[in-house]
């Protein structure tokens, strides 16, 4: 070694000295005040990258003092991320909406690896070609529901990623409505399209109440074991959720009730053929369910429903 270069490179190791120690005291310092150090250990420094660039992303948005725990990021969004998550939970989606049916969580929302992942509930319902209503129910899986009218449904109110499945939250409207674990909705339309003994009315406003549940298609199923060639039985069946003609008609007295479809056509029942009946919404318009028929014997397009 020359001794021109004797004195750049004892420079050069004392820059590198005092880095050093600048961040041992750094560490020391964080040790201190709780700083995770074992981070290191435990998790690789790719994941520790990605954390602080979306930190960093977040900081757009916020003050870095506002990260201070879980809690400052899930209450607001929802919860975490899930990037490629196969979400397949279903909600129920029904009212006066052109499909009713069951719409899949990760089509909702199809839970894209970066921040504020969300999608407003207007443009939920116009992706299910629902742009005129008067009011949507949202139902939870602890059994919450609220019912918010139109005007009150801004560019604030979101659909958000949750963990058992989407979170319904608003900054305009009262934190008692931020549901958890969306099961169902039911969209009130504004047209009339069915009329209940002479009161003009709709699947939508019936499916706010009372309604029940019947066990439809009920079938028994067999299959012969591979292994110990057993037979072996089952039953199937399906839940529907509807509206109870028993429930419409309370407290009145007939013996005769009437259905009319889209087509002009009638069909008479009595109490007891329709003790278990409900009205539901399909795409094929509102439809009278017969439990103890098969779906050929269902009323597909009712529009009138009286007592006689």
């Amino acid at each position: 070694m020359s001794g021109k270069n004797a004195p750049r490179l004892f420079v050069w190791l004392g820059v590198g000295l005092a880095a050093l120690v600048l961040i041992a005291a750094g560490f020391l310092a964080g040790w201190e005040q709780g700083l995770p150090i074992r981070l290191v250990s435990h998790y690789s420094l790719e994941t520790l990258k990605h954390d602080v660039v979306t930190m960093n992303e977040c900081a757009e948005c916020h003050e870095g003092e506002d990260f201070h725990d879980c809690s400052t990021c899930h209450d607001e969004h929802g919860a975490i991320e899930f990037a490629d998550l196969p979400f397949f939970n279903q909600i129920t989606f029904t009212g006066d909406v052109p499909q009713p049916g069951f719409v899949k969580v990760n089509q909702v929302l199809p839970y894209r690896d970066h921040p504020n992942t969300h999608l407003n509930l207007l443009d939920f319902l116009e992706g299910q070609g629902v742009t005129e209503f008067e009011s949507v129910t949202l139902l939870s899986n602890d059994g919450g529901i609220i019912t918010i009218e139109k005007e009150n449904i801004t560019e604030q109110s979101m659909l958000l990623p949750f963990s058992d499945g989407i979170r319904f939250a608003a900054e305009d409207l009262h934190v008692s409505t931020w549901l958890k674990g969306l099961t169902g909705m039911v969209v009130v339309g504004k047209d009339q399209n069915l009329t209940i003994n002479g009161e003009d009315t709709s699947i939508g406003r019936l499916m706010l109440g009372p309604t029940r549940k019947v066990i439809v298609e009920q079938a028994k199923v067999m299959f012969v074991s591979p292994d110990d060639g057993e037979i072996r039985e089952a039953e199937t069946a399906f839940l529907l959720w509807g509206a109870a003609l028993t429930d419409l008609f309370a407290g009145e007295e007939y013996s005769l009730l009437t259905v009319t479809d889209e087509n002009g056509e009638t069909h008479k029942f009595t109490f007891e053929e329709i003790k278990f009946a409900v009205l539901i919404s399909t795409p094929a318009g509102t439809t009278l369910v017969l439990p103890e028929r098969a779906r050929s014997g269902w009323i597909t397009g009712v529009v009138k429903v009286r007592t006689e």
